[in-house]
């Protein structure tokens, strides 16, 4: 990992976290390209592990306006972003769980604070006619699609114990070339809200 791509990873993550789980979630952050990274750092997205015993909604000011209580869910969530507050909050490290919520933080840095997955019409066009998904979750909506996606092309964030397939580029490419083809500098294009280009160069690096 070079120095910066590691520096760039360690500001994305917010204090208060251990140095295992911080090495831990660079490790994770790594694994996407810097212009991806840098981005993300620039939109103002960030990384906060929740402290043991510690609620989502305690932690998040945007859940408790809201009423929105997931750590009663039958099976509360590894990790979760929140879009008002450009935040992964994170209770697990594994690689799977911060590939993908970062997934999300970078949905929303390429959407200048909104989902991009949510209002592009080529990737809403691509969604839709997908010939097949690079994992089941893929397929709940846009923002999964999008995230999954971000965390196949990333490659090596997977977790072993998941019984879902291992989200990796080759898989991606075969499930759902539209979102394969990309490149870092066509993500830099595609960042600047006003150039147009096509749908995996909007999310993928």
């Amino acid at each position: 990992m070079s120095a910066t791509l590691r520096d760039v990873a360690s500001a994305l993550v917010l204090e208060g976290i251990s140095q295992q789980d911080r090495k831990a979630v660079v490790a994770a952050l790594s694994r996407y390209s810097l212009p991806l990274l840098e981005r993300t750092a620039a939109a103002g997205c960030r990384i906060r592990k929740l402290a043991k015993r510690e609620r989502y909604c305690d932690a998040s000011s945007s859940l408790r306006r809201l009423g929105v209580d997931v750590d009663a869910w039958p099976v509360p969530p590894a990790g979760l972003f929140v879009v008002e507050e450009r935040t992964v909050y994170l209770r697990s490290c594994s690689l799977m769980t911060v590939g993908h919520e970062v997934g999300h933080a970078i949905d929303c840095a390429l959407g200048d604070g909104a989902y991009r997955s949510g209002y592009d019409p080529q990737i809403r066009a691509a969604f839709a006619a997908a010939p097949s998904f690079v994992t089941p979750y893929a397929a709940s909506g846009l923002d999964e699609y999008m995230a999954e996606g971000l965390r196949a092309y990333a490659g090596g964030l997977n977790d072993p114990r998941s019984p879902w397939p291992e989200a990796t580029p080759q898989r991606l490419r075969a499930c759902d070339p539209a979102l394969s083809h990309s490149s870092p500098s066509s993500l830099r294009r595609r960042a600047e809200p006003e150039t147009p280009t096509g749908v995996a160069q909007s999310c993928c690096a």
